[in-house]
């Protein structure tokens, strides 16, 4: 029976046909949406559609704070920690972290067997892939707008992906997967990464070379190509090399093309300031540091930790110590972490605006349960946001979060899994609390919480993208939504809700090329080691291929991406890869058409099948 048979019911039956329907209750959320108007409030439904209509907007809210308050911060630390340019973190972390929800549906989609399912979860690809290099791309352009991107790495991505594309729309028409094709998928990601992390790395090889042999050239980055190179007689060269070397390991060509003014300031702060070798060529006006040089940042580590409001999430950390586990000292560390677990911005609020104040009290449970649960590890803050107590506890919140929100057995030999988490984390706990103290940061701070933070993050960005998905499936069927048009547009989006929101929140940060790698590596890493890693795992347990049937939706998906992956192809390079806001305007028009041809496919107006 289908859900949507519950409106042709009396009132008074509604609720029990809700329950004893299995399509009326299957979703990835946590709560029965559904049933709260039907059964919960069946004499208020109107009252109820407004409830959940109010619900599904903080969850967005939610969604907003823990993306560009929390998760941004992990990826910009990681990042940091082991060096990574901003395209590199694009299609290993930040595309990791918005696909893994994707590609472990793809794995239930593709293990269950089912043809009709298995096209699906195609089609749900192709239409995510579609939404994320239209609607998302353009929204960071407009957002961002006149960015530049690095040549090599963004026509290396578009290629990989457009062939990805193809061969994945190929085995659709063959209609059947094997093991072998499996494998290549996996196969293809592996030769992607490689081809990512080794051409970073010779290239930067090949230009620290070129400046040690020759010349500081005119742009150091692979985006400019030299003007002319003067050989510098100056001393101070060596030295002065060997700053710059140093300089190219922090932040390479990827880096410098993205942010404004970056490149000309670091290369200035390398060479000491123009005086000492005055007649260098940057391609600038002039080489001396902008005014109030101590507060200008060498790069934007910063802007990560920028809230929805522009205020720093960061809280200084107490400068005094615990000599001793002394009653004294354990009330200073609670009045610490009472004051570090605070949600509202008290130190800033006579200057916030009366927007700024209403949202910070809106958002007073959600940061509550972020900060308890979320650790945030910023490492230009002199201790790295070191916080004793509350890091201590994040290690029980954490622990009893991830077997609440993720899917995860009940009981484990008997024992329920609530309660191990809750005895791992304690232990972790008091582990911490005695071996560390306020003062100083302990050696694993950095590397195992930037870890936890960037995972909690994606776990809470999960767990928050599949509410909202369960809550839009409820209003299909409450307002009377077809599951074809339905699919088709408010589920295709709130799939990728995720994706839009984390690339945006980088974006604004100024990490365009971070989020435009992100949507084109994410969706690659989707297609690649979802379809890989869940038809090689089918077919070794099952014995057999994957067989499905192509029809019109997959047909018209997959070649609006592959037209959306040929468009950047060929048009970001005639703009020389400085992309201008009227092509994100061109992107959202693509998707637009792609609505209106998919929706008329749907409806039957015209058939592809």
């Amino acid at each position: 029976m289908s859900c949507g048979e519950y409106h042709q019911k009396p009132r008074n039956e509604q609720c029990i046909f809700i329950k004893e329907t299995s399509e009326c209750s299957d979703n990835d959320g946590h709560f029965h949406y559904l049933q709260f108007p039907y059964c919960e409030l069946p004499s208020l439904i109107p009252l109820a559609d407004v409830i959940l209509v109010l619900w599904i907007g903080y969850l967005f809210v939610c969604l907003a704070i823990t993306a560009e308050d929390y998760f941004c911060p992990a990826l910009t630390a990681i990042s940091k920690i082991l060096k990574l340019s901003q395209n590199v973190a694009g299609v290993t972390f930040l595309a990791l972290g918005n696909g893994s929800p994707d590609i472990f549906s793809c794995i239930v989609a593709l293990g269950s067997g089912s043809a009709d399912t298995t096209l699906l979860a195609f089609g749900a690809m192709f239409g995510a892939g579609l939404f994320v290099n239209t609607v998302v791309i353009g929204a960071v352009t407009l957002v961002q707008g006149n960015y530049e991107l690095a040549r090599r790495p963004f026509f290396r991505d578009c290629v990989f992906y457009l062939a990805a594309s193809y061969w994945t729309w190929y085995n659709c028409y063959k209609g059947t997967i094997s093991l072998y094709t499996g494998i290549g998928y996996i196969a293809l990601y592996a030769l992607y990464v490689a081809i990512v992390v080794i051409g970073r790395y010779v290239f930067q090889r090949f230009i620290k070379k070129r400046i040690l042999v020759t010349a500081v050239p005119a742009e150091i980055d692979e985006n400019y190509a030299a003007d002319g190179e003067e050989v510098v007689q100056d001393s101070d060269i060596d030295e002065q090399h060997a700053e710059i070397e140093n300089l190219l390991q922090e932040h390479d060509e990827e880096n410098w093309a993205v942010i404004p003014g970056v490149k000309e300031h670091a290369l200035t702060r390398a060479l000491g300031v123009a005086q000492t070798v005055p007649h260098l060529n940057f391609g600038v006006a002039h080489l001396s540091p902008p005014e109030n040089d101590m507060e200008t940042p060498l790069i934007r580590p910063e802007a990560s930790i920028q809230s929805t409001r522009g205020q720093l999430l960061i809280r200084q950390p107490s400068t005094y110590d615990y000599p001793s586990y002394t009653m004294g000292a354990f009330k200073h560390m609670l009045k610490a972490f009472v004051r570090d677990i605070n949600p509202i911005h008290l130190e800033d609020w006579e200057t916030f605006t009366l927007k700024d104040k209403i949202f910070d009290i809106i958002s007073i449970p959600g940061n509550l349960i972020f900060t308890l649960t979320i650790p945030v590890v910023d490492i230009s803050e002199p201790l790295c946001n070191w916080h004793k107590l509350l890091n201590a506890v994040q290690l029980l919140t954490c622990s009893l979060i991830s077997v609440i929100l993720l899917p995860a057995p009940s009981h484990v030999a008997s024992v329920p899994t609530v309660v191990i988490a809750a005895l791992v984390g304690f232990l972790l706990m008091i582990v911490v609390l005695f071996t560390s103290s306020q003062g100083d940061v302990p050696i694993y701070f950095k590397p195992i919480y930037t870890l936890l933070g960037f995972l909690m993050s994606v776990i809470w960005i999960y767990t928050i993208a599949n509410e909202i998905v369960s809550l839009l499936s409820a209003f299909g069927f409450i307002f009377k939504i077809s599951s074809a048009i339905l699919g088709l547009t408010v589920l295709s989006w709130a799939n990728s809700v995720g994706d839009l929101v984390s690339d945006m929140a980088m974006a604004k940060q100024g990490f365009s090329q971070m989020a435009v790698s992100a949507c084109i590596g994410g969706p690659c890493l989707n297609m690649l080691l979802g379809v890989g890693l869940a038809s090689t795992l089918y077919i070794l347990q099952a014995g057999k291929n994957i067989h499905m049937k192509l029809n019109g939706s997959l047909i018209i998906s997959s070649a609006f991406l592959m037209f959306a992956l040929c468009s950047h192809i060929v048009v970001v390079p005639l703009m020389g890869f400085k992309v201008r806001k009227w092509y994100g305007v061109y992107l959202f028009g693509l998707y637009v058409v792609f609505m209106i041809v998919a929706l008329l496919n749907v409806t039957g107006v015209m058939s592809l099948g």
